[in-house]
């Protein structure tokens, strides 16, 4: 089996020779990466778009986090899932599941997920797990602009890691 890097490389290969890479090429390269959403709401309608735009979809198995669209309001990205795959996702997954408000790349505080978090984008997180990182709400809107306008993946993760920041406690007043 190629490692992503080779099936990329193989990729921009056949682009720079004047054709366009073909879809077998396209869908090795997306075979890598995973987009899971949680069955809240249209989450099912959103993973059948995404299938039949080529990207591997997963729809987990409720469980006690998955309740509805406005308590699963959250978007954990996987370090490695490409850019030009969340310029695709987002948008859509923000049309679905329009209460989507916190967007954090899973591991930028130093935890160490399963390596196949790294691949994956997982659409539907729960509330309260965001909650508890502390993460700070991104208007939508907002998010499609940085997203539009980072010119790499490391400028988004940037991006994600400045607005997620914990804001300082206010003091309780005397």
């Amino acid at each position: 089996m190629f490692h992503f890097a080779t099936r990329l490389f193989l990729v921009l290969i056949l682009l720079s020779m004047g054709g366009g890479a073909p879809a077998a090429v396209w869908a090795a390269v997306n075979d890598s990466f995973t987009v899971e959403v949680a069955d809240v709401g249209k989450g099912a309608d959103l993973a059948a778009l995404l299938k039949g735009k080529g990207y591997t979809t997963v729809v987990p198995a409720k469980n006690m986090w998955v309740t509805d669209p406005q308590n699963n309001c959250a978007v954990w990205i996987g370090k490695n899932v490409p850019l030009e795959m969340l310029r695709a996702v987002l948008p859509e997954a923000m049309r679905f599941n329009p209460y989507l408000k916190f967007f954090y790349v899973v591991g930028d505080r130093g935890e160490k997920p399963p390596q196949a978090v790294d691949n994956t984008v997982h659409v539907g997180g729960s509330i309260e797990a965001a909650l508890v990182k502390k993460l700070n709400i991104i208007d939508q809107q907002e998010m499609l602009s940085a997203l539009g306008k980072a010119t790499t993946l490391e400028d988004l993760h940037r991006y994600l890691h400045d607005k997620n920041k914990p804001k300082p406690e206010e003091k309780p007043a005397s």
